[in-house]
């Protein structure tokens, strides 16, 4: 359990910061399927592993369960198309995590509540 942090700063140009975060900006927008207007990110990344590429490796990019998508963009993002239900998204939630389990033998932890 972490209670006190203390961090050093240095005051950085306004031009600088500004060209850091659209360079930022530029590169959620180039992998995350951000166009889509109902699209999240669904689980945490295990530690030193990356939750996407497990997905990938797990054969389940493009997957769908009906109106539910998991994203060719970023495989740790579900895309909710028209017509999509809650119930689609927790179906490929847990078709997700159980592919991934078995596969790689690591529990995916979710980076949303359900409830």
């Amino acid at each position: 359990m972490l209670l006190t942090a203390e961090f050093e700063l240095e005051p950085d140009n306004a031009d600088a910061i500004v060209k850091h975060m659209r360079k930022a900006w530029i590169q959620r927008k180039a992998s995350q399927p951000l166009s889509f207007q109902a699209a999240g990110r669904i689980f945490k990344n295990p530690r030193g592993l990356s939750a996407a590429a497990l997905i990938e490796q797990a054969g389940l990019a493009k997957t769908k369960v009906g109106g539910a998508e998991i994203s060719e963009r970023d495989a740790n993002f579900v895309v909710v198309h028209p017509g999509a239900s809650a119930r689609d998204v927790l179906r490929l939630i847990d078709l997700t995590r159980s592919r991934v389990q078995e596969r790689f033998a690591i529990e995916l932890e979710l980076e949303i509540a359900i409830w």
